[in-house]
């Protein structure tokens, strides 16, 4: 079963939830996983490819957008990916289709209020499906 851990920042801003993704996907990297980061459309996933050119400043995280190359981590956006990959991390506001084929989801919650509304729903659609859901504090 799909596990699926909420990672919530106390952080407003742009760039917040791209950088706990950033996080995230380095983790997973470090864990030898495939990682798939689905963005909102082409124009987001290119702000997310900019800064994981950019993060940390000594170096990147290895990564394509979808269609442009193979990397440990695919940027993308719209329908499944159709590539098998471990973890989904997800900076969209819904839940995507294709959800329940990763190991393991990790939503991206800024302190927005906003945003908190939109994890909440997302929350209550994991829990109400029997997904196992946890959540971590990162400040």
């Amino acid at each position: 079963m799909t596990e699926v851990t909420f990672y919530l920042s106390s952080k407003a801003g742009d760039g917040v939830r791209q950088a706990l993704a950033w996080r995230i996907a380095d983790k997973a990297l470090k864990q030898g996983r495939q990682v798939y980061v689905h963005c909102q459309n082409e124009a987001h996933a290119r702000q997310v490819d900019a800064q994981f050119w950019q993060s940390p400043a000594t170096g990147f995280l290895p990564h394509a957008l979808g269609g442009e190359g193979q990397a440990p981590i695919l940027l993308g956006f719209g329908d499944d990916p159709g590539h098998h990959h471990d973890v989904l991390i997800n900076l969209t506001d819904q839940v995507p289709d294709f959800s329940s084929r990763f190991q393991r989801v990790a939503e991206m919650i800024s302190g927005a209020e906003t945003e908190r509304q939109k994890g909440r729903e997302r929350f209550r659609f994991y829990r109400d499906r029997g997904f196992p859901v946890t959540t971590h504090e990162l400040g």
